[in-house]
């Protein structure tokens, strides 16, 4: 199922990778879309400044090469291919997992204009497919063929261009690579006019798009990887030593607001005298005591000697009185029937 490939589903599929791009611009900028949806979101910004026809390589997650090799013409790529080929025959020579390869723009208006260079590209055309053949049989790479995007003929900048690269003249070259065998010498094809013809009015130069219209071709190779390359190999977890996460300072910390809870009878490890303040006549332990001392009445244990209460103040008379009353009303609660079996069960429970 198409789904959008996030930078953590990437590095699940390419890590300990080595994957190439070899090709011409067209290729580049989908070069530049994957790296950009592998964390390097400044790849293929616009800059006048860096040189345009030239090899890149970037390392991602410190364990994945990724190239591009500036191959523009089919015997650039032939070479490239062929000579990757040779190399993967010593054990030394990393092979690649995933070859990338795009062109035909620049055969179409370069080396395209006589018989004789027609028959000499188809032958290249032909060797190439070979290659891409070998690449997978001697030692399992992944070859993938990028179809160039739709051609905007109206806003081709240069008389030589708009000669020898319309639309129309793209489309049989793109025929050309299919009747030679590129097609079917492919691990996987994608069609670049299927994701550029409902966008040709945004090609600023006739050849080229906003660099996010690339991203689409990029996200249908990352789906492609589930079946181009074989499961990826999952470093076992490797969990923390025991007391890596310590904290000392903390853990003195704790036992101090422990101790305070404990010697205070402070449910709330001391905090519950801050608010006695704020509020006069309540304290944390007179709490504990009220909570818990007829429990322990009934149940023969002696309890902390409460020590002797200190006389209320004029103010607090009327309060004092008021606890006394409800008490009162409580103990005769306790003498009806129904409540004396209630604390009879509790404190068979409690035995």
């Amino acid at each position: 199922r198409f789904s959008h490939r996030n930078e953590a589903k990437l590095k699940q599929s390419l890590n300990r990778r080595e994957v190439v791009f070899i090709g011409d611009s067209m290729t580049r900028y989908v070069y530049h879309a994957s790296v950009r949806a592998m964390g390097i979101n400044e790849s293929g910004a616009y800059d006048a400044t860096s040189p345009k026809h030239a090899d890149i390589s970037n390392t991602l997650w410190g364990t994945t090469p990724f190239n591009f090799k500036w191959a523009p013409l089919a015997v650039d790529q032939l070479s490239i291919l062929k000579e990757m080929n040779q190399k993967a025959e010593g054990a030394e020579f990393r092979r690649p997992d995933l070859i990338f390869l795009g062109g035909g723009a620049w055969d179409r208006l370069h080396v395209y204009a006589t018989d004789e260079d027609r028959q000499s590209h188809a032958a290249t055309l032909r060797e190439l497919g070979r290659e891409m053949q070998r690449a997978q049989m001697e030692y399992g790479a992944a070859v993938v063929w990028f179809i160039p995007t739709t051609i905007n003929s109206q806003a081709l900048n240069t008389e030589e261009k708009r000669d020898h690269l319309r639309e129309e003249d793209m489309e049989a070259m793109r025929a050309v690579y299919a009747r030679n065998g590129i097609l079917s010498s492919s691990s996987f094809v994608i069609d670049g006019p299927a994701f550029t013809s409902s966008r040709v009015v945004e090609s600023y130069d006739g050849i080229h798009y906003p660099i996010r219209v690339y991203d689409a071709g990029a996200q249908i190779l990352f789906n492609a990887l589930d079946w181009l390359l074989p499961p990826a190999i999952v470093e076992p977890a490797t969990p923390p030593r025991v007391g890596k996460m310590a904290n000392p300072n903390l853990g003195l910390m704790m036992l101090i607001l422990v101790l305070i809870g404990l010697v205070g009878f402070d449910g709330f490890l001391g905090f519950s005298y801050l608010a006695s303040l704020f509020v006069k006549g309540v304290m944390p332990r007179d709490l504990y005591e009220e909570a818990f001392s007829a429990l322990h009445k009934k149940l023969g244990i002696a309890g902390p000697s409460p020590g002797p209460m200190p006389e209320p103040s004029s103010e607090e008379q009327p309060r004092a009185r008021s606890r006394k009353k409800k008490a009162a009303t409580s103990a005769k609660a306790k003498k009806s029937p129904r409540n004396r079996n209630v604390d009879e069960e509790m404190a068979a429970l409690l035995t």
